[in-house]
């Protein structure tokens, strides 16, 4: 029996999460908050709140907002990759975010507290990523006080549009479609839409969603060299992933990073990437 070729090895490696594992990942994911917590984490209904859990904390980003906002919290972040732990206990030891917070590594879909452990769950960036989300809502909700508040920021990757069409245009629509499709065989690119379906399955009340606009040349308009800029390294991100699964080749990673450089140059081009807050209830009764 002979092992595995290279290009088996390289797939192997690369199942899972789409952007990779890597320290220039670790640093696109402080760079991504820096531009959506003020529009992500705007609004959440934490007057109150003492404990607040995490799932997915990945390297702290959200994490380092939370504490620069509401101090006094209790906050606690869980991720199944030791490295990102490390990573986010790094990033949350700085000065500027001064203040107690736990992080471990654990399962989202098997966490290791007890019933109503936490006043407030949230989850940002997090289903998208996985295959079975219904448990990780069962566990958010198991973990919630009576009465407890679960938060979920995720994608609706359909939302994303650049608009009118031009040459750039079209390639970095072939890019995101390749993405998706790749994204999908791990996750759910498109869970934004299913979440007061999986709430309402896990057994939560009080059920709201609420779009949200991020990325919006529209909207945000002084920000618009910042946001291309995150979507190019986001979309990019996943270059190793689809390269590795056949979906793009090389010339395509070339074309990408000239589109997006076309589409920095060209302010006639508009900007859409929406996400979707889920804001539910543990029963109180």
């Amino acid at each position: 029996m002979t092992g595995p070729s290279d290009e088996q090895a390289a797939r192997a490696a690369l199942t899972g999460y789409i952007h990779g594992r890597s320290a220039v990942e670790r640093e696109r994911l402080l760079a991504q908050a820096e531009v959506l917590a003020p529009v992500v984490l705007d609004g959440l209904a934490l007057a109150g709140t003492e404990r607040l859990l995490e799932l997915g904390c990945g390297v702290g980003a959200e994490l380092l907002h939370l504490r620069r906002l509401y101090p006094a919290l209790r906050l606690t972040g869980i991720d199944h990759d030791h490295a990102q732990i490390v990573a986010a206990r790094a990033n949350l030891a700085a000065p500027s975010a001064a203040g107690a917070t736990r992080l471990l590594c654990a399962d989202a879909a098997a966490l290791p507290f007890a019933d109503g452990a936490f006043d407030v769950v949230l989850t940002v960036w997090l289903l998208e990523h996985i295959s079975a989300p219904a448990p990780v809502m069962s566990e958010a909700l198991r973990v919630l006080r009576p009465g407890g508040w679960l938060w979920c920021i995720e994608v609706e990757n359909a939302s994303f549009a650049l608009t009118p069409l031009t040459p750039a245009v079209a390639a970095i629509a072939d890019w995101w479609a390749a993405f998706n499709a790749v994204q999908a065989r791990d996750g759910d690119p498109f869970v934004g839409r299913q979440l007061a379906t999986l709430a309402r399955a896990a057994g939560a009340e009080a059920i709201t969603t609420a779009n949200l606009s991020p990325i919006s040349s529209r909207y945000r308009a002084l920000d618009r060299a910042r946001q291309v800029t995150y979507l190019r390294d986001l979309l990019l991100s996943g270059a190793p992933h689809l390269l590795a699964a056949g979906a793009v080749a090389p010339a395509d990673v070339a074309a990408v990073r000239a589109a997006f450089a076309a589409l920095l140059a060209d302010p006639r081009i508009d900007l859409r990437y929406f996400a979707v807050r889920l804001a539910c209830r543990r029963s109180a009764g």
